[in-house]
């Protein structure tokens, strides 16, 4: 059926109605903030504001390596000030120190300089939008060591990039590994660590202050697993991505360090607080890690040299970051007063959380007290059966079950406790695990 004209006029008039509400509605839309030119609230702008680790590409004719390292940024308004610490090598250190730092961010575009000493670096580059790392390339001037010679050449367009490190606050969780071969009874030893650690506010300098707390007790046992500290203070720096810290005894004397600090008789390897699978972690790449040089440390070989020393895995608010491939669980057997001569079963659950087979595995007793005190059985073997200190396997994932028999015994009169350990050695991966084992007699 064909439309009348007047129907078409009317059909007309309809559409141009519609058309002008639409329009109206796009203007509308446009003006609350859909659009160009809106009023909408921008997002707040990028800043540099944290402790940053740098690393710059070293010119293709070798003249020198390095330069800026890590340190702290402050931004006010758009105007960036801090300081970073700094080494330039030619062959060897010629030149480092703490570099005073100031530039600007707009939007994502950054400018920095540094007077590093002699050498100026002059940084250009992006910021990401995450406010996380930032990128580009950089000029420098040259310089000179302390004497004079060389130290830094002028270059351009040499790439440089820096990640944001986040605040080392919060509890920490991990272990120590000794790598003293002096001292029998801590060498290839994990023991358990736990506490917490505070940064200071940024202030701008080429470093800040760090605090805290370990501790090396057992929560099972409620004794320390760790012969040379039970707890202990720390008190230190980070800069970047590096972090030294002294460890303070009960009596706040110094009994040892973590990583690597100026002046020490006996330098560490660095200690760098890296990311890990959903977490951050303090460990060291270079030799050891950590020094103890407590009196309690047990010297075994003459003449006496007391002390302890090896790696770390600190995890920092996380519980599996540097959890242990070997677990027991319970970390540790108590058993309470009984009768001389009346037996009592306890059992811990022996597991491997590492992904991939471990092997030659042994389980054995070392004893404070007659060894027939405590007997051992366990399902690690093939297919089950007691492993009787013989090597076995675990795959990834399996467990077994260690059972410990205690029948107190008494020659004469009885001790307070009657101890043990039962001692899981890695011999492949170099790894010693200890349970304590620790009994009450009547």
């Amino acid at each position: 059926m064909m439309n009348s004209p007047s129907t078409s006029s009317n059909l007309g008039r309809k559409f141009t109605q519609a058309s002008l509400l639409l329009l109206s509605s796009i203007v509308v839309l446009t003006a609350c903030g859909g659009g160009p030119g809106s009023n909408a609230v921008p997002p707040p702008p990028l800043v540099l504001t944290g402790n940053w680790q740098f690393s710059m590409a070293p010119p293709a004719d070798g003249s020198f390596s390095g330069g800026l390292e890590g340190g702290f940024l402050v931004d006010n308004k758009g105007a960036t000030t801090g300081s970073v610490a700094y080494s330039v090598l030619s062959g060897a250190v010629c030149n480092s120190g703490s570099a005073t730092v100031s530039g600007t961010v707009s939007g994502q575009s950054v400018s920095l300089t540094a007077i590093a000493g002699t050498q100026t670096f002059t940084l250009t580059g992006i910021l990401d939008l995450n406010a996380s790392t930032m990128s580009g390339t950089y000029v420098s001037t040259a310089g000179t060591a302390p004497d004079g010679s060389i130290c830094g050449t002028a270059q351009s367009g040499l790439q440089w990039a820096a990640t944001l490190v986040p605040p080392l606050t919060g509890g920490i969780q991990g272990s120590f590994y000794s790598s003293n071969s002096d001292i029998a009874d801590l060498y290839q030893h994990e023991f358990l660590v736990s506490g917490g650690l505070t940064q200071a506010a940024n202030t701008g300098a080429s470093s800040t202050a760090v605090t805290g707390n370990l501790s090396f007790m057992n929560t099972v046992s409620n004794s320390s697993d760790y012969p040379c500290i039970a707890n202990a203070q720390v008190k230190g720096q980070i800069s970047g991505n590096t972090v030294t810290l002294e460890i303070k005894g009960e009596n706040g004397s110094t009994i040892g360090q973590v990583g690597n600090q100026a002046g020490a008789t006996a330098p560490l390897g660095t200690v760098t607080f890296e990311p890990a699978q959903n977490a951050y972690v303090l460990h060291s790449l270079d030799g050891a890690a950590y020094a103890v040089n407590s009196p309690d440390c047990p010297a075994t070989v003459a003449p006496p040299s007391p002390g302890d020393f090896g790696s770390i895995c600190l995890a920092l608010n996380s519980s599996t970051a540097c959890a242990q491939p070997i677990t027991f669980t319970p970390s540790a057997l108590l058993f309470f007063s009984q009768a001389v001569g009346s037996p009592s079963m306890l059992t811990t659950t022996l597991a491997n959380r590492s992904k991939s087979t471990l092997s030659s595995l042994t389980l054995t007793f070392t004893s404070d007290s007659d060894t027939t005190v405590y007997s051992e059985i366990d399902t690690c073997g093939s297919a089950g059966v007691p492993s009787n200190q013989s090597p076995f396997n675990l795959s990834s994932g399996q467990s077994c079950v260690v059972t410990i028999t205690y029948i107190p015994k008494c020659s004469g009169p009885c001790p307070p406790t009657q101890s043990a350990t039962l001692v899981l050695t890695d011999p492949l991966e170099n790894r010693i695990f200890t349970l304590p084992i620790s009994g009450t007699p009547p």
